[in-house]
């Protein structure tokens, strides 16, 4: 991905289409609960986000809100590198991406219902790693490269209003 579609990708305000988008969810996905003021972030995080963003533009989303996500990559600065912004899950516009991918631990919500979704076998809550966020991730990336989808590439700033 060159500079002009980071920077294409990283003005995307919701009003214009996507081919592809990941939504991933922030408590018990990403990060564990608040102890004592702190939360951690699961130790797989990193890659599971690094192997995302490979494929197509990546959103925390959460029901807690937008600045639920923005709390968690002002806590881990290292996020925004994989990471274009954060949404409050009922306020993201899913009718603007045609092919919305999700990863959550909680089969809840109905806008997870509205995606191709891979719901963890755990809600993490710190501590030891299982790799399930790395394996549900590989997949969904094996499947936007099996569909040969190719969001980042597709999007011009043209199309940005």
């Amino acid at each position: 991905m060159d500079a002009q579609e980071t920077n294409c990708i990283a003005c995307w305000n919701g009003k214009s289409r996507l081919t592809a988008a990941i939504l991933v969810d922030v408590d018990g996905t990403l990060a564990s609960a608040y102890r004592g003021g702190r939360r951690e972030l699961r130790p797989s995080a990193m890659v599971a986000l690094d192997l995302l963003s490979e494929h197509a533009p990546v959103f925390l989303w959460s029901v807690a809100g937008a600045d639920n996500g923005d709390r968690l990559m002002h806590e881990f600065p290292g996020l925004t590198r994989y990471v274009q912004s954060a949404w409050m899950k009922s306020e993201f516009p899913l009718d603007k991406v045609d092919h919305p991918y999700c990863i959550d631990d909680m089969d809840l919500d109905d806008e997870v219902h509205r995606c191709t979704c891979v719901i963890l076998n755990e809600t993490w809550d710190g501590g030891a790693d299982s790799g399930d966020l790395v394996e549900a991730s590989q997949l969904i990336a094996d499947d936007l490269a099996k569909r040969k989808l190719s969001p980042i590439a597709s999007m011009t700033c043209s199309s940005l209003p």
